[in-house]
């Protein structure tokens, strides 16, 4: 639910602060998505994979006391916080920011649906949230990135 909820509040603040300040509106709402959907879903990410780690991992479908998901949380860190950054730095470190963000999270996605196809029907391994935070963030990301670019 919360993946939904960042990326209204990233709806918002662009339509916002396009109304106030215009310019390219692909460009807004991108950095809009980077701080809400990578860097404070990175953040609380991280802080379910280390902090909350065998409640997340019952919810994926793992069992609970892997060491993965320490690593797991790490990485959702550094992205969480490339993400935050990319709002002062911009340009190519927004570039890989993405990239990388949006290779993760589809890499993620492909996971789960082998985990589906083995029978892993556990709600964070299948459901919505997976659908829209590992398979339509990235591809949101990637296009707003492109006519961001393109418009520049």
């Amino acid at each position: 639910m919360i993946v939904f909820i960042l990326f209204l509040c990233a709806v918002v603040f662009a339509a916002i602060f396009y109304a106030i300040r215009r310019g390219s509106f692909a460009r807004v709402f991108l950095y809009s998505v980077i701080f809400f959907n990578v860097g404070l879903m990175g953040l609380l990410a991280f802080y379910a994979h280390v902090f909350m780690a065998d409640a997340t991992a019952i919810k994926i479908g793992w069992a609970p006391g892997s060491p993965f998901q320490f690593e797991i949380g790490i990485a959702n860190l550094s992205y969480g916080i490339l993400g935050l950054l990319s709002l002062g730095f911009r340009g190519k470190f927004t570039l890989a920011t993405v990239l990388g963000y949006s290779i993760l999270l589809l890499g993620a996605f492909v996971g789960h649906l082998i985990q589906y196809s083995k029978g892993d029907v556990a709600p964070y391994n299948i459901g919505i949230f997976i659908w829209f935070n590992d398979l339509a963030i990235p591809l949101i990301l990637l296009t707003l990135l492109f006519f961001s670019r393109r418009t520049s």
